[in-house]
């Protein structure tokens, strides 16, 4: 008998290696989880602040978790055994959602395009899909092919122009500019390029060098400055930049697949596609659709 109990009752070790080699196949992969047991452990412990399970006679079988910030969920999973239907999904988010304060009202799903069981999932509790999503990765053994420009990182009297291009370009996303100020240290850097004194564009970039994994989480170029070929020159620095830790092997970032311009951009620096990932969001908690 499957039994759904709170995830926190499960060994966290338990729940990353159940979590981890799922997501090794594209038809569980989940977008906001890794791969490597103890970076997915370093992560549930850190930042997942609600869990659920499915255990069948002690043994895990599925679970669900949410990374929470305000009123919005970033949804890890759910990851369901092969052999188990749709319906431990749904019985691990209704557990899932008498876990959530009230104040969480809005829930975002991330999942590969051949992972069909969270597109029904999504369909039945009437998330909205938005614009589909690529992961593109980069190895050390291509930086040889790329040249090593001359940057420098954002000093203070440049930090009024990169939050006003960063919170014009990305408005709305999960740092405001000022909030990715507040992130810089030694393992968090902005990358700019100046053009006659003035900032033309940046590029923000994150190490996790204990776990050898590494991301470039924005870049952005001035529409005044655009055609000059900064973008390019802003990712070789920050390519340059995470490889000068030994332990990062590869890295990754994600882009919209509707968003040429950069995708071509990426490709034409050396990055390959390795994932396709659907994009979904709701707002409130309505329940599931009849039929479950």
């Amino acid at each position: 008998m499957v039994e759904i109990i709170d995830g926190r009752n499960i060994p966290i070790k338990d729940i990353a290696i159940f979590v981890s080699k799922l997501n090794r196949q594209k038809s569980h992969h989940i977008g906001f989880c890794g791969v490597d047991r103890e970076e997915v452990e370093k992560v549930l412990l850190e930042d997942v602040s609600e869990m659920a399970a499915a255990i069948e006679n002690g043994k895990l079988i599925g679970w669900i978790g949410a990374d929470t910030e305000d009123d919005t969920a970033e949804v890890w999973g759910p990851f369901v055994a092969a052999g188990y239907d749709i319906k431990i999904a749904f019985d691990l988010w209704e557990k899932l959602m008498n876990h959530f304060p009230a104040s969480v009202n809005n829930f975002i799903l991330f999942s590969n395009r051949e992972n069909k069981l969270v597109r029904n999932f999504a369909g039945k509790l009437q998330f909205e899909q938005k614009t589909d999503q690529a992961v593109l990765r980069f190895t050390r053994s291509q930086l040889k092919t790329l040249p090593n420009p001359q940057g420098e990182e954002l000093q203070q009297p440049d930090h009024s122009a990169f939050i006003r291009l960063h919170d014009k370009a990305f408005s709305g996303t999960y740092y405001s500019g000022r909030e990715i100020i507040g992130r810089l240290n030694q393992t968090k850097k902005v990358f700019v390029l100046k053009d006659q004194e003035q900032l033309a564009g940046y590029v923000y970039v994150e190490a996790e060098p204990d776990f050898g994994s590494g991301s470039i989480e924005f870049i952005a170029v001035d529409p005044l400055f655009q055609g000059k070929g900064y973008g390019k020159k802003l990712l070789f620095m920050a390519v340059h930049w995470l490889f000068s830790f030994d332990s990062i092997k590869e890295f990754k970032l994600t882009v919209a697949l509707d968003n040429n311009n950069a995708l071509e951009l990426y490709k034409a620096v050396g990055f390959q596609v390795e994932h396709k990932l659907h994009y979904f969001v709701k707002q409130g908690r309505s329940r599931i659709q009849s039929g479950f």
